[in-house]
């Protein structure tokens, strides 16, 4: 028989804190895609940066009543930014036997901060593991339900607890989940069921596109994505990206009230303000040492995109 008293700890421990919106990181994007392209982002909702180092990624694999394996968080991730950690496995493995564990595809890889630990670790996920997000060994949010074997992956199927026992749509497996806009604060204790609609979209196998950024109610300045139609979609382009005069020219159809750029590990590095209203503004970055970084467009419309850029 199995014991529950993990679990169980789990339970306890999450109900012990209080959990309150927009003051504390949870998980904002979840992909489950072919072969091991896999990863998961992490969102600030708050307005200061946030060292990483008290932050674990644990995956609950199958089922397990306890951890599997786990990742330790570093860097920093700015205010109502995001931190995103891929596989990372950047070539074929072979198993023998004819089979091999494919590398992430190299696209996937541009979006990372964090290239996730050797096998076994969090992002050798498949649609039937839980993730528990930890910060000082306690619960601050989670993914699927702990202690649950779900068969395939959790589903929209109801009549089974949301499990893939008897059919059902699966939610979990080949999918791109990103947190939903009204989401502010994460899951701290375990569900009695998990039905991924509730607080999540669902997006198509190898969609990572949307990786590097998310809306979320708790910034100020962000728009619901689900609710800008009446307005003209943002038409933005960067370029050249990658840079290798010196300026990032930045291009858009609305106008540009301010550039912050980030390094990779979440400290700003730039803080550009347009003196007027532009819709074209060029930034300085020959200072700047090679690699990649994150670029925050702030547009007097209180909308605001970020988009990654490498500098040579």
């Amino acid at each position: 028989m199995k014991t529950l008293l993990p679990l169980i700890a789990f339970v306890l421990i999450g109900q012990q804190v209080i959990s309150q919106g927009c003051n504390e990181l949870f998980i904002s994007e979840y992909c489950e895609g072919s072969g091991n392209n896999k990863g998961f982002e992490i969102y600030n909702p708050t307005d200061a940066p946030i060292d990483l180092g008290p932050y674990v990624l644990q995956r609950w694999s199958n089922g397990a009543n306890a951890m599997s394996d786990e990742t330790n968080l570093v860097g920093t991730i700015p205010a109502y930014g995001v931190w995103v950690v891929v596989n990372g496995q950047t070539e074929d493995v072979d198993l023998g036997g004819g089979s091999i564990s494919p590398a992430v595809d190299p696209l996937m890889q541009i979006y990372a901060n964090q290239l996730d630990n050797p096998y076994p670790a969090p992002t050798y996920m498949n649609g039937d593991d839980a993730l528990v997000f930890i910060k000082n060994g306690q619960p601050i949010d989670m993914f699927g339900k702990p202690g649950e074997d779900p068969g395939s992956a959790w589903t929209d199927n109801e009549a089974t607890g949301y499990t893939s026992e008897d059919g059902g749509t699966f939610l979990t497996a080949n999918k791109t989940l990103r947190r939903k806009f009204n989401i502010t604060s994460g899951d701290i204790v375990v569900p009695v069921t998990f039905y991924a609609l509730n607080q999540w979209d669902s997006l198509p196998s190898n969609t990572w596109d949307g990786l590097g950024s998310h809306a979320c109610s708790c910034d100020p300045n962000a728009v619901d994505p689900n609710n800008i139609t009446e307005q003209t979609p943002v038409e933005l382009e960067l370029y050249p990206n990658p840079v290798n005069n010196g300026v990032l020219n930045i291009d858009a159809n609305y106008n540009i009230a301010r550039v912050e750029i980030y390094s990779q590990n979440g400290q700003r590095v730039v803080e550009s303000n347009t003196t007027s209203t532009i819709k074209r503004h060029a930034v300085d970055v020959a200072e700047l040492p090679k690699g990649m970084y994150i670029v925050n467009i702030y547009f007097d419309n209180n909308v605001t995109f970020s988009q990654r850029v490498i500098i040579q």
